[in-house]
């Protein structure tokens, strides 16, 4: 049995991310539910705490409870071009974090235009609460500033152990510099898989 499986399903670890917007946490159930009554489209992408990068949610069937989906070839090649374009991807790099009057300096997991997981153990910022970001991720040849909202921490030592952080102030520049760095990961991994 995998740590992923000794998780009750009444932990809300689970985000959805359709139609542009990321959404959660849920529960293992609340979030196999929306996928069965097709509340949310069968093109979005799922994660879940612990995991480094998001993935379309055909592939997660099994790790929610519910029916694998059937896999032929077409779909397949059609799950590794999605895969591709995930809205996240796994970077390393420096994300120093205050609040005018704590400060942190962790180190980045996962990146999207939309927001950042950041590893580090120290428990000082609160869920609601909006920081400061000076961000240094490995990849972008100049750093960017941003001011994030945090909706969540993960304290779990089985996994990442770090703050969730959205996005609410980045600039135009920042954004796209994080879509190319984001696209270019992913583009590598594709290739990866595909030799």
């Amino acid at each position: 049995m995998t740590q992923l499986d000794q998780t009750s399903g009444n932990e809300a670890v689970w985000f959805l991310y359709a139609g542009g917007v990321q959404l959660g946490p849920f529960t293992t159930d609340q979030t196999g539910q929306l996928i069965a009554r097709k509340a949310v489209a069968l093109d979005s992408f799922v994660f879940r705490v612990g995991w480094k990068d998001w993935r379309p949610i055909e592939e997660c069937h099994e790790e929610l409870g519910m029916p694998k989906a059937a896999v032929d070839k077409s779909t397949a090649a059609k799950l590794e071009e999605r895969r591709a374009v995930a809205p996240r991807a796994s970077i390393g790099g420096r994300v120093v974090i205050h609040n005018n009057g704590n400060l942190t300096i962790g180190s980045g997991i996962n990146i999207s235009s939309t927001g950042i997981f950041v590893e580090t153990t120290e428990p000082i910022f609160s869920v609601g609460e909006k920081l400061k970001l000076s961000v240094k991720p490995e990849g972008m040849e100049q750093p960017f500033n941003a001011v994030a909202l945090v909706v969540r921490y993960n304290s779990d030592k089985r996994y990442p152990v770090g703050y969730g952080l959205q996005f609410q102030v980045l600039s135009d520049r920042a954004k796209e510099g994080i879509q190319r760095l984001v696209n270019a990961i992913n583009d590598s991994a594709m290739t990866k898989t595909a030799k």
